[in-house]
């Protein structure tokens, strides 16, 4: 009896240990999307100190907008600003089968995340596990803390959303790190 229930507890030590192996190996999945700025800026929250700047695709935003399912392929990046600096970035994708390797109690949907540091290197020490733990309340949005606002952004102009939202940035940041892509163009376009 006793030796029946010292393997059951190997079993459960062996199987929680590939659930959070299996929890990491999700996070390589999500690379950084270099060309985000290029997509649809429909967001800002802002909360103390901490400014988000939200990013997706044109098509996502179209989806939400049409009532329909984010489609296959989506990217959502988050610029995250702390003090009014680049603290990091976090991005979440939706992929087929993406889903199938998380147990159900954390699972997403088909989203994955993953977080980066401000030279868009992976955030090996970020724990993804924690997007996956408030993102899991939003199930009935399809784990969307924004998706009233992808609804809502205007696509009357490609970058509509981006030009609204560098009107609102300083163009003089601390540092040139501070800078996001679209802000360089901007701001060559500017002259400045």
């Amino acid at each position: 009896m006793r030796r029946g229930g010292y393997l059951a507890g190997l079993a459960w030590t062996a199987a929680l240990l590939a659930g959070a192996g299996v929890q990491a190996q999700g996070n390589d999945r999500v690379a950084f999307p270099a060309a985000y700025a290029e997509g649809v800026h429909y967001a800002t929250v802002t909360r103390g100190d901490i400014r988000e700047e939200l990013y997706t695709s044109r098509a996502a935003i179209e989806a939400a907008q049409r009532g329909e399912p984010i489609p296959d392929g989506t990217v959502i990046l988050m610029e995250d600003y702390r003090g009014g600096r680049l603290h990091r970035y976090v991005a979440m994708e939706k992929r087929a089968g993406w889903g199938e390797r998380h147990a159900p109690e954390v699972r997403n949907g088909d989203w994955e995340f993953q977080a980066f540091l401000p030279d868009r290197s992976v955030n090996r020490e970020e724990r993804v596990t924690r997007c996956m733990g408030c993102h899991k309340a939003q199930a009935g949005t399809d784990f969307l803390f924004t998706l009233d606002r992808m609804k809502a952004a205007p696509l009357s102009e490609a970058g509509a959303g981006m030009q609204r939202a560098l009107a609102q940035a300083p163009l003089a940041p601390a540092s040139a790190a501070d800078l996001t892509h679209a802000q360089v163009m901007l701001s060559a376009a500017r002259g400045r």
